[in-house]
């Protein structure tokens, strides 16, 4: 139960983080993760918090790498396959023994195989956060690239070489023939089983869609599965379990066209689970990270033994020569990038500030063992502790540098432009709907609220709804007026009318929505009179039973009492119709005034509606909307709303062609346009289809 409740905080304090980063985007999102971390740390499940490297590398790393390894370019990996060599694999190996004996120098008394253990540890790339920190910088394309392409396989490089070097810690033995071997057999090793699992799982998928098992609950299942099982399968064959996922996701990459032969529906729940999934995985790392550094903190406080700003220095100095290999790899193309002369410096800086390192890293520190030949194993709090260091720097820095050397991320299109632009569409065709359709007030208004909402996820403007509201009040009382004095319903109804709905719109003329409590209590209230007046009644005559069998009276005098109480009991129905032919006469009275105010309503609402108002008046329109559907219970429009949504959307299309013809919004923003239009009418099509 403690790992579940553990598992609900990490993932609650995740989605804090993600929900704060908007306010404050100017800071990157991997930050707000580790502080949230941090927070959730003095929480005393996670007092002592020890991250079992193994659940975190198949649970957390292994779908990542397979998702990226899925939006890779293949053809690009191809394409620049020696690039990849060269970082992932050269530079990494150089980058280990290089720091390997940086370490060993700076800190005295430490093995040099562990030193080169803390080297491997801190070598690895992060794409994730690379990403983080890179979100609102425009980073060269070039340099995004090897980037990207660098993080996917280096992964491999640091698990092989930190694997190695423990193994000469534990063993005292080192063979440099046999190692190179080792690191060969795991790594290619691990490509070829990724290739291999990954075309079987792209031929069962495929199978399953071609035998009719396409549903959504048995894909989607499958392809998060499909990760979990190659990296176990991999690292059972003490081969690497990172390179196959990411082999396995390249299939998938390589093999869209086939996966692409399934629904609609299927791919877009495809793609928003692994979406989702990615995100949460994503800030769950630096969550992790967060609520680990307090608890590496202690254990290095309580070491009394080693000097804390040694520690801090070699983590700094590590950070440095890393930067200045990355720089000079780089500087003079061994990257193999291409860069042009005149950009190779600030690529070398770009690339050199953006090796940034995250997840592996944290996972090969904490993977570190706990004891060694029955004592606590040598260095590993120092180890666990400068590795934190590193990640720390590696994103603090470029957070603070890039921003003065790299312009701000230009989207093809203004995020703001295209909210500003769907709402003029949804306008357009909101008003056409209305024009074309003004025997099918209901129905239309129905549509037109849902494509109002679906346009803007504004508030409503609190005063601009209660003069709407003010405004709708007085067309009502209006409409009630003229019906009365044309004769439709009396002067009696139509006051008491009136009188409900002042006291209605003075109860809840700033908020539309406390309308339905008040409905459920006049209705509750109708109820209850009706119910009381039967009762009555009936106690009424009850008591004269009473009272006749108590006094004395003459034969003539009971025979006459007993008759007048009988046929007061045979008026009683009589009373009963009469009272339901009343409350039949109020109740067809009240539907004329609600379809005639609905329309008279609605129609200033169309009149009144713009690009400026859409969410004030879609609070009102969706209050009357409620009220009239509540009104007409069996009233059915669902055949019709159908059409006019294939209407709406015909709209819409026109809408975008006329503004690209004339040359009032670019071609980039025609396209984001259509793009949201068609998958609107998609998944409203799927959903047609699904009721049927």
């Amino acid at each position: 139960m403690e790992i579940f409740y553990a598992v609900l905080l990490l993932v609650l304090a995740t989605i804090v983080a993600n929900t704060v980063y908007p306010y404050f985007p100017a800071i990157p999102q991997a930050f707000y993760q580790i502080a949230a971390g941090a927070i959730l740390s003095l929480v005393p499940l996670y007092h002592h918090f020890v991250l079992e490297p193994e659940i975190f590398m198949l649970i957390i790393i292994a779908p990542l790498m397979f998702y990226d390894g899925q939006n890779a370019n293949a053809r690009d990996i191809r394409k620049n396959f020696g690039s990849i060599l060269s970082m992932a694999v050269a530079l990494a190996i150089l980058t280990v023994v290089l720091m390997g004996y940086v370490s060993q120098t700076i800190l005295a008394g430490l093995p040099l195989a562990l030193a080169f253990a803390l080297a491997a540890i801190v070598t690895p790339t992060d794409a994730v956060a690379v990403s983080s920190i890179t979100t609102n910088i425009a980073v060269p394309e070039r340099v995004m690239g090897m980037l990207e392409r660098e993080s996917l396989f280096n992964d491999a490089s640091g698990l092989v070489a930190f694997s190695l070097a423990l193994t000469a810690f534990t063993t005292g033995e080192f063979s440099l023939g046999s190692g190179i071997k080792h690191f060969l057999i795991v790594f290619f090793g691990g490509l070829l089983i990724g290739l291999v699992l990954g075309a079987i799982a792209v031929w069962a998928r495929v199978y399953l869609v071609q035998t009719g098992k396409d549903s959504a609950s048995v894909i989607v299942p499958y392809d998060v599965l499909v990760p979990f099982f190659i990296y176990l399968a991999a690292e059972h064959a003490g081969l690497s379990g990172i390179l196959a996922v990411v082999a396995a996701g390249l299939v998938y990459s390589v093999s869209t066209n086939q996966l692409r032969l399934s629904s609609t529906q299927l791919q877009l729940v495809s793609r928003s689970t692994w979406t989702i999934l990615t995100n949460i995985l994503n800030g769950f790392v630096f969550v992790l990270l967060g609520v680990s550094l307090p608890t590496v903190w202690v254990n290095i406080q309580q070491d009394h033994t080693k000097s804390l700003t040694t520690f801090i220095a070699l983590a700094v100095i590590l950070y440095v020569v890393m930067f200045a290999l990355r720089y000079l790899w780089i500087r003079f193309d061994w990257a193999l990038i291409h860069s042009d002369k005149s950009d190779r410096r600030q690529h070398a800086l770009i690339g050199a500030l953006s090796g940034v390192h995250g997840t592996i890293t944290l996972a090969m520190a904490f993977s570190l063992p706990l004891t060694y030949h029955g004592a606590s194993f040598p260095f590993r709090n120092t180890m666990i502790f400068i590795a934190a260091v590193v990640i720390i720097l590696s994103l603090l820095v470029p957070t603070i540098v890039l921003p003065f050397i790299l312009p701000n991320k230009t989207l093809p299109v203004d995020p703001d432009d295209v909210i500003q632009e769907r709402k003029a569409l949804v306008d357009y065709a909101t008003s056409r709907l209305a024009q074309e359709n003004p025997d099918s007030a209901a129905a239309t208004q129905t549509v037109i609220e849902i494509l109002n909402s679906q346009a803007t996820n504004e508030r409503p403007d609190r005063r601009k709804v209660e003069a709407l509201l003010n405004h709708a009040t007085r067309i009502e009382t209006q409409t009630v007026q003229q019906m009365a004095d044309d004769g439709v319903i009396t002067q009696a109804f139509a006051a008491r009318y009136v009188r409900i709905l002042v006291f209605r719109s003075q109860l809840s003329s700033h908020n539309p929505f406390v309308n339905l409590n008040l409905w459920l209590r006049f209705v509750s209230h109708r109820l209850s009179h009706g119910f009381n007046r039967r009762f009555r009644r009936k106690a009424r005559i009850r008591k004269q039973q009473e009272w006749l069998a108590t006094h004395d009276f003459t034969p003539e005098q009971r025979a006459a009492q007993e008759r007048r109480l009988e046929l007061e009991k045979q008026q009683l129905p009589r009373k009963r119709q009469r009272n339901r032919a009343v409350d039949q006469e109020r109740r067809e009275a009240y539907l004329k005034i609600e379809d005639t105010v609905y329309e008279n309503v609605m129609a200033f609402l169309t009149e009144t509606a713009s690009v400026d108002n859409q969410a004030e008046v879609n609070s009102v329109r969706n209050y009357y909307n409620a009220r009239h559907r509540r009104s007409n219970a069996n009233d059915t429009t669902s055949e019709a709303q159908n059409e006019m949504f294939i209407q709406a959307f015909q709209y819409e299309y026109t809408y975008i062609r006329e503004q690209r013809s004339a040359n009032r919004v670019s071609a980039a923003m025609a396209e984001e346009l259509y793009q949201q239009v068609s998958t609107d009418q998609m998944l409203y099509m799927q959903e047609i289809a699904d009721a049927d």
